[in-house]
């Protein structure tokens, strides 16, 4: 019977003919039955084609022609039991082993000892018995694919639980579609404020097909998709270059929000089965998305001074600790700028507190205008800011400083009818150069630098002393 058959549109079934409740039974029945009805009609049929009837109706004929017929249907019965009711035993043999093997395997969890090559009847014949054959053999087929298809969603679902940060999800994720599928490569996207951007990608170059209008139209389906391959297209990558097949773009959806999508690009075509587990991962798989931007979001605002948008002091810390580690790791420099606002009690004093506050997101959008992509901006205090310089040494850090004092002094601020301008005092320091470069030590020597600006007139920019001669 096909697979796809529905139970609507299932054959009424037959009308059964039962005299007991044993089909074998009721099988020696008919056929004793029958031969006794062939001996009793036997001498009947043979006086017909000129036997005398003196001799075919007499009672020794009768009993001879009535036992004849019993032992063909005996004959016929041993026939038909051997058989056919050899191959039943043996369906019915591997039904109960399938059967004791479905539950261990729901007590151990282990289906090894039934698959379906191991459990399968031959089909050795055309006819009813053959049908029945190939019907438990199908049966088998589809219910090692759900055990498969249960095994690969419980194996995702716990990859994927034991995963919060959102870096190592997307790339626990991808490397788990690529494992249960056979995907020649791929990207995670993930929808931040709406877009979709590449978080990661394995083995092809993924931004164009993240942008391709087909994905874009894709993605407003909740379902895998299927997206159709030009025969010229080939996808260059650094390890990989081919044409794939298929490539399938799996949205991942929790309720009526889009977190993301998966994209699969395979050189060979996947097959049904593995669109079948890519649509039992979304699930799971929006649940860890969804699980880890909300984690993100909460270590972001954890992180972030609500008033100046600068990392606050004790993550701020942190990352000068780990860019620190990173710089001594690949011998590479690294620069810190610490400053204040000149005067900013003046400012509280003479405009209120409210435009302080605006004075402090002015200067604090100012210098984040001006550092680097990768630069780190804190907060460290009311009106006392660092700033974090991954590879910066030297000529570097001197000139973010200079950037950030001029950005702050063109920057303007609305107080009352009027306006207010501020000023930054500026200290630096890069390792290495100080002794032994601990984090409280780089930000003690460039608090002294700052001090010795504040000292100098304020509005400038000093390189700590034991530091002012390198990296020139």
């Amino acid at each position: 019977m096909d697979a796809t058959t529905t139970a609507d549109s299932l054959p009424p079934p037959r009308r059964e003919v039962r005299l007991t409740k044993k089909a074998f039974l009721d099988l020696a029945i008919w056929m004793g039955g029958f031969g006794i009805l062939v001996g009793v009609v036997f001498p009947y049929m043979a006086v017909l084609v000129g036997t005398p009837a003196q001799r075919a109706l007499s009672l020794e004929f009768f009993c001879t022609s009535m036992t004849a017929g019993v032992v063909v249907g005996v004959v016929n019965f041993g026939l038909a039991r051997y058989v056919v009711g050899a191959r039943i035993s043996d369906l019915s043999m591997r039904m109960r082993y399938v059967g004791q093997a479905l539950l261990n395997a729901s007590k151990t969890g282990d289906w090894s000892n039934c698959s379906a090559d191991t459990c399968q009847i031959a089909v050795t014949s055309e006819d009813e018995l053959g049908e029945v054959a190939a019907s438990f053999n199908s049966l088998l087929s589809a219910l090692e694919m759900t055990q498969q298809l249960e095994r690969s969603t419980a194996t995702v679902t716990h990859a994927l639980s034991e995963r919060l940060e959102l870096a190592g999800l997307v790339e626990t994720t991808l490397d788990q579609y690529l494992a249960q599928t056979g995907a020649t490569g791929g990207c995670v996207l993930v929808s931040r404020e709406g877009e979709l951007s590449v978080a990661e990608s394995r083995n092809v170059e993924c931004s164009e097909m993240a942008l391709s209008s087909l994905v874009v139209q894709a993605q407003r389906s909740r379902l895998v998709h299927n997206i159709e391959v030009p025969e010229d297209l080939s996808i260059e990558a650094a390890v990989v270059s081919f044409r794939p097949r298929q490539v399938v773009m799996v949205p991942i959806w929790l309720g009526n929000t889009l977190l993301g999508a998966v994209l699969l690009a395979s050189g060979t075509k996947l097959g049904e089965n593995a669109l079948r587990l890519l649509e039992s991962f979304q699930a799971p798989t929006a649940v860890a998305l969804n699980n880890a931007l909300t984690h993100e979001r909460f270590q972001r605002l954890a992180a972030i001074d609500p008033l100046t948008d600068a990392y606050n002091r004790r993550f701020g810390i942190n990352r000068l600790a780990e860019e620190l580690s990173r710089a001594r790791r690949t011998v590479t420099a690294l620069g810190i700028l610490s400053f204040d606002i000149d005067h900013f009690k003046l400012v509280n004093d003479n405009h209120g507190h409210l435009a302080g506050d605006r004075v402090l997101r002015a200067v604090a959008g100012a210098a984040r205008s001006v550092i680097r992509t990768g630069d780190v901006l804190i907060r460290t205090g009311g009106e006392e800011f660092l700033v974090v310089l991954p590879g910066a040494a030297g000529k570097d850090v001197r000139a973010i400083g200079e950037a950030i004092r001029k950005a702050v002094g063109a920057s303007k601020v609305l107080a009352g009818q009027g306006e207010v301008s501020v000023t930054v005092s500026l200290g630096g320091v890069f390792y290495p150069g100080i002794g032994d470069d601990t984090p409280e030590e780089l930000m003690a020597a460039a608090d002294e630098a700052l001090y010795e600006s504040k000292h100098l007139g304020r509005d400038r920019l000093t390189i700590h002393a034991s530091v002012a001669l390198t990296g020139s």
